[in-house]
């Protein structure tokens, strides 16, 4: 499993606009480079990841043990793609992450099938989070998993990973509990293939990946 990141990018009003493809050429001409762009960006699995629909197609679950609010959003979260962001105001954090869940459900996944699930988030302050693929329902196989680390700046996190199995069944959702920090989120999207940078300025890097692949319920409890 690949695990990748982007790092404390700022993004100001010029770098706000969605790229509409994603195949970057680059053409020197009297010195001067060009950069021309072909092909469109891949088909999103997700459904309403921008949050346009508020939070339409989403899931949420809150152990009684934590509290949250989950809502979207608009001009004061400043939102990477369109007019809302994900909003979690997390009132009691619980006694562990996975107390606190925002989640998409069912899509299919194909076996060896290269997938990209990728995010922007942000916090109220720094905290870390984690983005994680399974299977929805006994015995809950997790197939990609990577804790990320958010701040006070929108930042982009990306894991590419290889199905094993082929899933109808499966879920994409973020763990957040463990931390009495608000958090918010925009422009989720899983897609085939390696990451591809549809937001202007977006440049990624490599991370180390921190978990492995196909693991069950009773790895989760952490």
């Amino acid at each position: 499993m690949e695990i990748n990141t982007i790092n404390d990018l700022f993004l100001s009003d010029s770098i706000r606009r969605r790229f509409s493809t994603f195949i970057l050429i680059l053409i020197s001409l009297y010195g001067m480079t060009i950069i021309a762009y072909s092909a469109e960006p891949p088909d999103n699995i997700i459904k309403n990841g921008d949050f346009d629909n508020k939070l339409d197609q989403w899931h949420h679950w809150t152990h009684e043990n934590a509290a949250a609010l989950f809502q979207t959003e608009g001009n004061k979260a400043e939102p990477i793609v369109g007019k809302n962001a994900a909003y979690v105001k997390i009132n009691k954090a619980g006694d562990a992450p996975w107390q606190i869940q925002l989640y998409q459900q069912p899509f299919t996944l194909e076996k060896d099938t290269i997938y990209t699930y990728s995010l922007w988030g942000k916090s109220e302050k720094p905290r870390n989070v984690r983005m994680r693929i399974i299977h929805q329902g006994d015995p809950w196989t997790e197939y990609a998993v990577q804790q990320i680390s958010l701040s006070e700046t929108w930042k982009e996190s990306f894991m590419t990973f290889k199905m094993p199995v082929d899933d109808v069944n499966s879920r994409a959702g973020l763990i957040l509990g463990g931390e009495k920090v608000d958090v918010w989120f925009d422009h989720i999207r899983v897609y085939e293939g390696k990451y591809v940078a549809d937001i202007e300025g977006a440049e990624p890097h490599n991370i180390q990946p921190a978990d492995k692949l196909a693991t069950t319920w009773a790895s989760l409890k952490y």
